[in-house]
């Protein structure tokens, strides 16, 4: 039978394949009901020959049964990355409502390791059936994490993986590759000797984030693998603060004449890019994450060389999706690592970039 004919297939047809009556048959769809093991073994086999998934929203609302998903993320402004991330779950919710599945979001500050513990003590008194966790701040996430299996609530993570975990799937890109990737985008670009410096926003009570550590770490080892000879230097940021930048960026080039490239590891490559606009620095080429807005405006004007992408609606929805289908069906994710496509956006081919790909 064809992949996409299964969809098609009808109890009727089940039973007459297994030869078997239609009750027969449907007290083993629907787990109502005792069943011989011979006739049990035929309904299987078809069912696994024909790939039969029932009719999700049918057997939500015969059940009656209400589910609440729990999403976890940071607050956002409009233009910023995880707001293209909720503009996923949005699509996402109105699919859920279909099965009885509702969704609530709960938002901490991504820059502020005190905000997520507060939002953590929030959800340890909230009840919900499943949830869709960012994991920024990953030593705080994965203790957590052991709390929900406790209450046995399934939870996929989104931004970054977590190894040790008992996540249902994950859904985003590797973050070590994605390292690599920047750190070869920029190589390919410099002089072996050439140095970089590495744009840092200070966060509050915390190094940064898993998903930053992780791209690190692929964009260091590429290097070492290539036998660069620069050396990297970190200039701490503030995210609105365009005086304190201006002061770090001159004090740090000024002393280390040999920088040509730059690199930020999360979303706010606009920062380094409006500083090397104002200082007319076209001789530093700059490398940074995620299509938002601002980043975009700076790529087309070519003070950035090149923005690494994730898809991140495509995250948003499809984690949403995933415990849709695992709590109302039963049916987990084909695999538990999707890992999303790393897209490399260039002056010459943003404008045709779609990120609400899902």
């Amino acid at each position: 039978m064809a992949d996409n004919e299964h969809t098609t297939v009808r109890i009727v047809d089940i039973a007459r394949m297994a030869g078997v009556s239609v009750a027969t048959v449907d007290r083993v769809i629907h787990n109502r009901g005792k069943v011989s093991e011979e006739n049990l073994a035929r309904i299987n086999e078809v069912l696994h020959e024909v790939n039969y998934r029932p009719n999700l929203i049918a057997r939500s609302l015969a059940s009656g049964r209400q589910y609440t998903l729990a999403v976890v993320m940071p607050r956002f402004a409009q233009g910023e990355y995880w707001a293209d991330f909720d503009a996923g779950i949005v699509r996402a919710e109105a699919e859920a409502r279909r099965y009885n599945v509702a969704v609530r979001k709960f938002f901490f500050d991504q820059y502020d390791r005190s905000s997520f513990e507060k939002l953590l003590a929030t959800l340890r008194g909230e009840t919900f059936d499943g949830a869709v966790l960012a994991t920024l701040f990953a030593e705080m996430v994965s203790p957590f994490t052991r709390e929900l299996d406790e209450r046995g609530v399934p939870y996929v993570f989104v931004d970054s993986n977590l190894p040790g975990c008992n996540q249902l799937a994950y859904f985003g890109t590797s973050s070590f590759d994605a390292g690599a990737v920047a750190a070869r985008l920029l190589y390919d670009r410099l002089d072996p000797g050439s140095d970089i410096v590495v744009g840092r926003i200070i966060h509050r009570g915390d190094a940064g984030s898993n998903q930053c550590r992780s791209r690190e770490e692929g964009f260091r080892s590429y290097l070492q693998q290539q036998g660069f000879r620069g050396k990297l230097h970190y200039a701490a940021l503030r995210l609105d603060d365009e005086a304190y930048n201006r002061e770090v960026l001159d004090d740090l080039l000024l002393k280390h004449r040999a920088i040509a490239g730059a690199v930020t590891f999360n979303s706010t490559c606009y920062i380094l890019a409006g500083y090397l606009a104002a200082r007319r620095r076209t001789d530093v080429r700059l490398v940074g994450y995620d299509v938002i807005r601002r980043n975009g405006q700076m790529l087309d004007e070519g003070v950035v060389t090149a923005l690494v992408a994730q898809r991140p609606e495509a995250q948003g929805y499809r984690g949403v999706m995933a415990l849709c289908e695992w709590l109302v069906e039963g049916r987990r994710p084909d695999t538990a690592e999707n890992n999303m496509p790393i897209d490399i956006l260039l002056k010459e081919n943003i404008r045709y970039y779609k990120n609400n790909l899902i």
